[in-house]
Parts: C-alpha cells; structure tokens; sequence
C-alpha cells in the first residue's frame, strides 16, 4: 500500500535498495499496480534479476502499459530468444512498433524515439484537430507540438502547442504551421542528435527515415 503510489524514480531508488529476494516480492506483491517504467530508474543487473525472475507474460502486460521508448529501453537488454516470447504475448500493434524500433541500430535516434505522436492533414482546422485531440482516446502521455503530414506520412511541417492553443478554430493548419523543420535521421547516432537538441533548445523533434 505505501509502495503503490511511488512516482517511478523513487520506486527504483527503493528496488536498488532491497535484497535480490526481497525486489522479487514487493513486484509480485504489487502485481498490476506495479509501474515497469520504474525498471528504467534501476541498474542494468538490478532490471534483468527481477525480468529474469517474471513469467514472460507479466512482463509483456507491464511493457505494454508503457511509452514505447521506455518499452525498447527494458527490451533491448534481453536475450532474444526471452524478447521473442514477450513480444509475441503483446497485441499487434505495439509488437510491431517495438519491434521496428529495436531494429534500428543500438544508440541511433530511432532507437530512443517515442512511437506516439499527433499527425493530422495540414487541410484541417484548429476546430477539427481540437475536436479530434477531444474524441481520441490513444494519445500520448505528453507532447508538445502537432506533426503535419501529407497521405504517405512525409513530414510537412509542425505546429507548437502554445500557438496552436492562441488560434482560432476556422484558422487553417496548413497556413500556420512551420515548414522550416528541423529533422533527425532514425539511423543518426544518439550523441548528434543530443547535439542537434542541445544546439536549438529542443524540446522534441521529428525522427524521420
């Protein structure tokens, strides 16, 4: 009960601290209620104890549930016979996303990039993207611009959340939004593109092939 509500960082801090045994118990306790993204908050040996220790099932109900970055981040330590089996337990959709990303090369962009993001046609209007952001229930966690995309999903430019939200609805997304993008390429090795956000005060940015 006191362990439940724990923010992730500090559910690791208390795993870290806990005997090899004693993790095993408090995640079995918790069962359902137990955060996987905290296993992005621990030691590399200190993660594969407790996955080495969960049926495959457990943990492919628990990687699920989280952003596919820090899905691919406990992932991608796993043996691949292990990661085949937890995989294969998980609905199409998010096997298949997981699966494209781990095959990117280990530290490139596209290995670290989060999945998830908002992509609406540039002929639409504030109105209906608001209303559409409304109706939809599979939106990510967090973001914080809108992608612009033509029918093929080629990039064509981006809205800002700020002046998204200072629009009115009839104004046109194609008419405000930025073209001048700056792009990272999916293969780019992670150190250029921490660059690249270091460089231009990013906050998020386009991960394209």
């Amino acid at each position: 009960e006191l362990a439940a509500p724990l923010h992730a960082a500090d559910m690791g801090d208390l795993l870290e601290a806990l005997d090899a045994d004693e993790r095993l118990k408090l995640v079995t306790l918790l069962g359902e209620r137990f955060d996987f993204s905290a296993l992005t908050e621990v030691d590399e040996t200190v993660r594969n104890e407790i996955i080495d220790e969960l049926p495959s099932a457990d943990v492919a109900r628990g990687v699920e549930k989280l952003d596919s970055d820090d899905a691919v981040f406990i992932l991608e330590d796993i043996d691949a016979p292990e990661r085949e089996e937890i995989l294969a337990q998980m609905p199409a959709f998010e096997r298949l996303s997981l699966k494209r990303s781990l095959d990117f090369p280990e530290d490139s962009a596209g290995r670290l990039m989060q999945t998830d993001f908002i992509a609406i046609p540039p002929f639409w209007t504030v109105g209906q993207t608001i209303d559409y952001l409304r109706s939809e229930d599979e939106l990510p966690d967090d973001f914080y611009q809108i992608y612009v995309v033509n029918p093929t999903y080629n990039l064509q430019g981006i809205v800002p959340l700020d002046k998204f939200l200072r629009s009115k609805r009839d104004v046109r997304i194609g008419d405000m939004m930025n073209t001048n993008v700056i792009e990272v390429e999916a293969t780019e090795d992670q150190e250029e593109a921490a660059r690249d956000f270091e460089r231009y005060d990013l906050v998020e940015v386009a991960v394209v092939d």
